[in-house]
């Protein structure tokens, strides 16, 4: 079965050929050309129940139509939502980039300009030995599901008939946790997911955010914490 790419790039013209060769190369393609595009797609139905057409995996351009959002945002946004995926691409070619797009979640990082083979390689080398998850890491075999959406301007937490809006700060902190429950995340790492660049010294921009986070998070369920781990990082867990 033909594996199904979705692109999101707001050059319309670089994501026409891209589409193209990839379907040459056997895949099925879908593209957004704008992160507001993108996003209502994301919000319009969940990844996972598209039968027609699954999704696989994302490729996702690093600068993007909106100066406040950018790949690193909707990585960690198809992160939250389940066991996706992403191919992140840039023409920026700096240490500092590169680790805060593999901090986002992205499993590659490819630089403009590239060739066609090599990215569908690093495709092929993502997609093999992938294994989806049966369910969203949000997803709980008992109790309700925990949800980030959008609702106008506003992002909302939310749990069964509880909810709450966050700041935008606290979005990208609750995507990054969301999107790896389960899993540790140094502070060093959420700080690059967040912020796009090297934690400074002392800083407690982290810490505070969690603080925040965790006190919305009690409003809406008991089934979710966020919890410190051993190596100065945080996890989000059911209890």
């Amino acid at each position: 079965m033909k594996k199904h790419v979705v692109v999101v790039d707001d050059d319309s013209v670089f994501a026409d050929i891209l589409c193209a060769g990839l379907n040459k190369s056997g895949f099925i393609t879908s593209k957004y050309e704008s992160a507001s595009e993108f996003l209502a797609f994301l919000a319009a139905r969940s990844l996972s129940d598209n039968e027609e057409k699954p999704v696989d995996l994302f490729i996702v351009d690093y600068h993007l139509d909106k100066p406040a959002i950018n790949g690193l945002d909707l990585c960690r946004h198809i992160k939250s939502q389940g066991s996706y995926p992403v191919i992140m691409l840039t023409g920026v070619d700096d240490v500092d980039t590169t680790v805060s797009c593999l901090y986002a979640g992205a499993e590659q990082y490819v630089v403009k300009p590239y060739s066609l083979d090599e990215l569908v390689a690093r495709i092929h080398v993502v997609l093999k030995g992938w294994a989806r998850a049966s369910a969203s890491p949000l997803e709980v075999k008992e109790g309700a599901r925990l949800t980030l959406s959008l609702q106008g301007k506003s992002r909302i937490l939310s749990c069964a008939e509880r909810s709450t809006k966050l700041t935008q700060r606290e979005v990208s902190l609750a995507e990054s946790l969301l999107g790896s429950a389960g899993l540790e995340m140094e502070r060093e790492h959420i700080y690059f997911a967040i912020f796009g660049k090297a934690m400074e010294p002392f800083s407690r921009a982290v810490d505070i955010l969690v603080a925040r986070l965790r006190k919305k998070l009690k409003l809406v369920t008991e089934d979710y914490v966020i919890i410190p781990t051993r190596n100065s990082g945080y996890m989000l867990v059911r209890k």
